[in-house]
């Protein structure tokens, strides 16, 4: 059944992104859907189901992309597999947690595309770069998140404290 399921995300996520993101982009910067969904995929299964989202993730964005340098498809499992590390010994997410491992992470992400982009033609300054769409769509991706979070906690039961079980 989860196969079935991440199949069927990974088919809906990419044209989600291109068509509907387009429509609610502020100021012309778009959230990164695919590495939203990774990175709770990472928060929430195993570094495994992240890894392999994150690969499948990442070859449908570069494919649709029409894209020479497979840096998504190389960067994406990566991404994945750093929040499945993060959250492997958290008890309770936290939205503070959440909201600040999305951010580091599309930073990193932003970051690193700038970079493979810049070796294949001329760029632009990195610090005009980062002030004026890495950031900004570093913050829409982690509050992004954070609402799909707050999404997945109204369907998916809470983890209840130890001392909820105990009979003291």
């Amino acid at each position: 059944m989860k196969v079935v399921a991440y199949a069927a995300l990974v088919l809906l996520v990419i044209p989600v992104q291109i068509t509907l993101l387009d429509r609610i982009s502020i100021a012309g910067i778009r959230p990164d859907l695919a590495l939203v969904v990774v990175c709770l995929i990472g928060l929430y299964g195993s570094e495994v189901e992240a890894v392999l989202a994150g690969l499948a993730l990442g070859f449908a964005q570069d494919l649709f992309s029409g894209g020479a340098l497979w840096g998504n498809l190389c960067l994406k499992p990566i991404l994945g597999l750093l929040a499945g590390l993060a959250s492997r010994n958290l008890v309770n997410l936290t939205w503070a947690f959440v909201l600040a491992l999305m951010l580091g992470l599309s930073l990193l992400s932003g970051t690193v595309m700038y970079l493979l982009k810049s070796f294949t033609g001329p760029g632009a300054n990195f610090f005009l770069a980062a002030r004026g769409i890495i950031l900004p769509q570093a913050c829409y991706d982690a509050v992004l998140g954070l609402a799909a979070l707050k999404l997945i906690r109204l369907w998916k039961p809470h983890r209840s404290a130890l001392t909820a079980l105990t009979y003291e």
